[in-house]
C-alpha cells in the first residue's frame, strides 16, 4: 500500500476564522447553536432514561420508570428546544427592528 501525500504542518492548517469567512458573520455561531440544541437533546434523553434504568434497579419496577424517564428526557429536550427557537426569534426580532430603524 502506497502512503498519501504527507499532511500539512500544524501552524499550515486551516483554521476557524476560516470557516467563519465561508459560512458568514452570523452563520457559524448559527451552525453551534444548532449543533448545542442537537446536543442538549439527546443527552437529555439520554439522561431520562439512565434515571429510569436507574430507579426501576431500585424499586424493581422495569421497564415502568425506564419509559416515565424516557418521556420526560423527550419532554425535557422539546423543552430546550422551544426556549432555543424563542431565543432566535426574539433576537430575529432585535434585529430586524435595528435595521428598520
Amino acid at each position: 500500500m502506497t502512503a498519501g501525500p504527507e499532511p500539512p504542518p500544524l501552524k499550515e492548517a486551516p483554521k476557524f476564522e476560516g470557516v467563519k469567512k465561508k459560512l458568514g458573520p452570523g452563520e457559524a455561531g448559527a451552525l453551534a447553536q444548532a449543533s448545542a440544541v442537537g446536543l442538549t437533546f439527546v443527552v437529555a434523553i439520554v439522561l431520562g432514561l439512565a434515571g429510569g434504568w436507574w430507579l426501576d434497579r431500585q424499586l424493581g419496577l422495569a421497564p415502568l420508570c425506564l419509559l416515565l424517564g424516557l418521556f420526560l428526557g423527550i419532554a425535557a429536550g422539546f423543552r430546550n428546544l422551544f426556549i432555543f427557537s424563542r431565543r432566535l426569534d426574539r433576537l430575529d426580532r432585535k434585529d430586524s427592528d435595528e435595521k428598520r430603524n
